[in-house]
């Protein structure tokens, strides 16, 4: 998240954490919750549309991103409280 020194007021931006261009919410965006919590763009990500979806439907889900999973110990799965 990111905000704008010149304009206090003015709402965050969210940068993709791979192309650093703006996640608005009209962008299929998916936020890495159990690691470094960066927004990024799913075509950024490579995860299919169809993935996209399934995991925004499911209440339960939480999307890591290729980097965290790389360096950090999170498990593949993981269940929220």
């Amino acid at each position: 998240m990111v905000f704008n020194p010149n304009n206090p007021n003015a709402p965050p931006i969210y940068p993709c954490g791979i192309c650093h261009k703006e996640v608005t919410e009209s962008d299929q965006g998916i936020l890495c919750e159990s690691g470094c919590n960066f927004w990024f763009h799913r075509a950024c990500t490579g995860l299919s549309e169809r993935a996209f979806i399934m995991l925004k439907q499911e209440v339960y889900a939480e999307w890591v991103c290729d980097i965290c999973l790389n360096s950090k110990q999170i498990p593949m799965i993981k269940f929220k409280p």
